[in-house]
């Protein structure tokens, strides 16, 4: 699978399970299975940053060599200039807040305990 369709997937994933965090928060799998995609997204989008691939580069030469009678480039492409960096952001703040309700959670079952 492509680095990148798994980093979309991840970031849909990450986008699901924010909209579910009240279910998420208070169950310690799912709060395990949401850091993932989180973790993922942290780090391509850092390899991507430092790396040698620039995706906003290879989206233009690739439109234009599919599509030869095209002057201009779809709004659409500007979001590949700033992906790297959403998914830094969506990957560093969805996982810190989802290992603080971690954290929290592990607290409160011991307290219990």
């Amino acid at each position: 699978m492509n680095p990148l369709i798994l980093s979309l997937i991840c970031l849909v994933l990450v986008g699901v399970s924010a909209n579910l965090i009240k279910i998420i928060r208070e169950n310690r799998l799912l709060l395990i299975l949401s850091i993932i995609p989180c973790v993922y997204i942290l780090a391509y989008g850092i390899y991507i940053t430092l790396g040698p691939i620039d995706l906003y580069e290879d989206g233009t030469k690739n439109y234009f060599l599919k599509n030869p009678d095209e002057k201009e480039l779809p709004i659409v492409f500007v979001l590949l200039k700033f992906y790297q960096y959403i998914l830094i952001l969506v990957g560093a703040v969805f996982g810190y807040l989802y290992l603080n309700y971690l954290k929290k959670l592990k607290n409160n079952s011991t307290d219990v305990n």
